[in-house]
């Protein structure tokens, strides 16, 4: 008998966590290139705000909504100070406790000169952290335009990957990280040759382990750049993605952040096309 209690109170906690749950979107403004995290009990958002580099917390998905980005960062030298996209946190095995911000930047005047950087943080606490600027991912054989850049951590090592020029074509490019801020010779691994990698233009780029590059349905069109998540528990794989509600291209602060779990089929992931913005997503265990 004594066990019916406890019973009780599990089934409780469990309708307790599945009555939690929330609606797109995740972020209505600024929410290109999004970076989402779980540690220690909270998750972390990271988007593209052009101008300075912020992040969000959040206990739950909900919280996230409702959370009010702190600035991390700023620059005012001038080849950098501008046009900052793609910021992603990655811990660096190679220095211990060190944590890293990977991002892209480049000057007010143009998008020409966008280049990858770093920022370093010496504490595991995401949030209280303070950043400072640690340097340039110089590419030795390609010191040319590069953005989008993300980790790829291997049992053979860790990799930077990123999205730069091939001719006319905007390809994926892999160096080998040899420290934190820096990399040996980049070799091209991908460039567009489906038909699916040339709708308004030959791109490839937001690399991750899990990337559709876009779907079209009738309340989001333009899903570009995307990541992975793994929930709390680590049961469920959930993608975080932006889009735009237009069909022209514009890559400004009106594009907007969502997610939605990922299911599997035979091994391999399905991303069926983008949930309406009503739906109602049970929060992730």
């Amino acid at each position: 008998m004594r066990s019916y209690p406890l019973f009780l109170l599990c089934i409780v906690g469990l309708l307790s966590l599945l009555c939690h749950a929330f609606e797109n979107l995740i972020k209505t403004v600024d929410g290109s290139d999004p970076f989402m995290s779980y540690q220690d009990g909270y998750y972390y958002l990271t988007t593209t705000t052009w101008t300075n580099i912020q992040i969000s917390r959040g206990e739950t998905i909900q919280d996230l909504i409702e959370a009010t980005p702190k600035i991390i960062y700023t620059d005012t030298t001038a080849s950098r100070c501008c046009n900052v996209w793609a910021p992603e946190i990655h811990w660096k095995s190679v220095e211990g406790a060190c944590v890293r911000r990977y991002y892209v930047a480049g000057s007010a005047s143009t998008q020409n000169d966008q280049r990858i950087y770093a920022l370093k943080s010496f504490a595991t606490d995401i949030w209280a952290s303070t950043w400072s600027f640690a340097g340039q991912i110089v590419i030795p054989n390609n010191d040319d335009w590069a953005i989008d850049p993300t980790v790829l951590i291997t049992s053979a090592g860790e990799y930077l990957v990123y999205s730069s020029f091939v001719g006319s074509l905007q390809c994926l490019w892999i160096a080998e990280f040899i420290t934190a801020v820096t990399v040996g010779d980049a070799y091209e691994i991908s460039c567009p040759a489906y038909s699916w990698e040339d709708v308004g233009a030959d791109v490839e780029e937001g690399p991750g382990d899990y990337s559709p590059i876009h779907l079209s349905v009738s309340h989001i069109t333009q899903h570009q750049t995307s990541n992975h998540m793994n929930s709390p528990g680590g049961d469920e794989i959930w993608l975080v993605y932006h889009y735009s509600t237009t069909s022209a291209v514009v890559c400004d602060g009106t594009r907007r952040t969502a997610v939605q779990p990922i299911t599997f089929s035979s091994g391999e992931p399905v991303f069926g096309t983008p949930d309406a913005l009503t739906t109602e997503l049970v929060e992730p265990v």
